[in-house]
C-alpha cells in the first residue's frame, strides 16, 4: 500500500495544473513530486499522467483514480480530526491570514472569546497584501480573510461583509472638482499601490498610463494621500473621517469598486476546534 503523502502529491499536482507548480504549493523538490508520482505508478502498475504534453493530463486510468485518491485523503482528514476530538485535543497553534484592507478591530471580540475558551492556543495573524490566497493555497495560513472577486473550486468560502474602495485624493492635488477630474489628469500623477505581500502576486486595479510609487501598507499609503501626493483606493472604514473632514475627496473617475469579504480554508480541510469556533462565530 502506498503512503498518503504520494497519493496527496498526485491530487496536488491535479489541482495546480503541474508538477512544477505542486513542488512550491507543497514546498517539495520537482524530483520529489516526481518520485512520489512514479511510485504510486510502480505500486498499481497503472500510468496516471499523461507526460507527451506541455501540461501532465490525467489518463483514463488516472481520472478513475483521482476521485478514489480524493476520497481517500478526505477520509484521512475526518480520521485525524476524530482522534483529536476523541483525545479532548486543541490546535497548540492557529495562522490566520488576515488582509490589511481588514478592520482589526473588528476581530476582537471573536479573538477575545477565542483566548477564553482555548488559552493554550497560540494564535498568529498573518497581514498580508493581495496574496491571501496565495498564503492559504500554500498552507503557510490554515484560514484567512480575504477579498474575493472570483472564487476557487480549491477554497471554502464564508462571506461575512462587504467593503467598498472608494478612489481618493487630497483635494489639493488636481485643483479642480473631483467630478472633473478625467483619466487623462489621474496618469498625470503617481497612482500610489500597496504592493502585493507575496512577490509572485500580480498587482491589480493598475491604471497603466499613470506614474506609480509603491508602499509596504496600508497606512503608508494614506499618509502619501493625505499629503497630496498621489491618488489610489482605500477601504471606506479607513478613509470616513477624512473625507468628512475633508482631508481626502472621492473620484468618481474609475468607477466604484466593492469587494466580498470572506473567511476562507482550504476545500475539504478538517478544521480543528479552535478554527470551528472561528469559522462559526466570525
Amino acid at each position: 500500500m502506498t503512503n498518503l503523502d504520494h497519493l496527496n502529491v498526485v491530487a496536488t499536482i491535479c489541482d495546480m495544473g503541474s508538477f512544477q507548480l505542486a513542488s512550491e504549493k507543497l514546498n517539495k523538490a520537482r524530483s520529489a513530486v516526481s518520485y512520489s508520482v512514479k511510485q504510486v505508478e510502480e505500486l498499481y502498475q497503472v500510468q496516471i499522467f499523461d507526460r507527451s504534453t506541455y501540461r501532465p493530463t490525467l489518463t483514463r486510468d488516472g481520472k478513475a483514480l483521482i476521485a478514489r485518491i480524493r476520497h481517500l485523503l478526505e477520509q484521512a482528514h475526518q480520521f485525524e480530526a476524530f482522534v483529536r476530538d476523541l483525545k479532548g485535543e486543541v490546535e497548540t497553534d492557529l495562522r490566520l491570514g488576515v488582509s490589511s484592507n481588514f478592520p482589526i478591530p473588528r476581530l476582537a471580540k471573536m479573538l477575545k472569546e477565542v483566548k477564553q475558551a482555548f488559552p493554550s492556543t497560540t494564535l498568529h495573524l498573518e497581514i498580508e497584501t493581495a496574496s491571501g490566497e496565495r498564503l492559504l493555497m500554500a498552507e503557510k495560513v490554515d484560514m484567512a480573510i480575504l477579498g474575493a472577486p472570483a472564487r476557487s473550486p480549491f477554497i471554502d468560502y464564508r462571506q461575512i461583509s462587504d467593503m467598498s474602495f472608494p478612489l481618493v485624493a487630497s483635494p489639493e492635488l488636481f485643483g479642480m472638482k473631483p467630478e472633473d477630474v478625467s483619466k487623462a489628469d489621474l496618469e498625470r500623477y503617481p497612482q500610489v499601490v500597496a504592493k502585493s505581500s507575496d512577490e509572485k502576486a500580480p498587482n491589480t486595479g493598475l491604471l497603466e498610463a499613470a506614474p506609480k510609487w509603491f508602499v509596504n501598507d496600508m497606512p503608508t499609503k494614506k499618509d502619501l494621500l493625505l499629503a497630496g501626493l498621489g491618488w489610489g483606493r482605500l477601504p471606506d472604514h479607513m478613509v470616513e473621517a477624512e473625507i468628512a473632514q475633508g482631508a481626502l475627496v472621492c473620484l468618481p473617475t474609475l468607477g466604484d469598486l466593492s469587494l466580498p469579504i470572506c473567511l476562507t480554508k482550504r476545500a475539504g480541510q478538517v478544521l480543528g476546534p479552535v478554527g470551528q469556533r472561528i469559522w462559526e462565530q466570525l
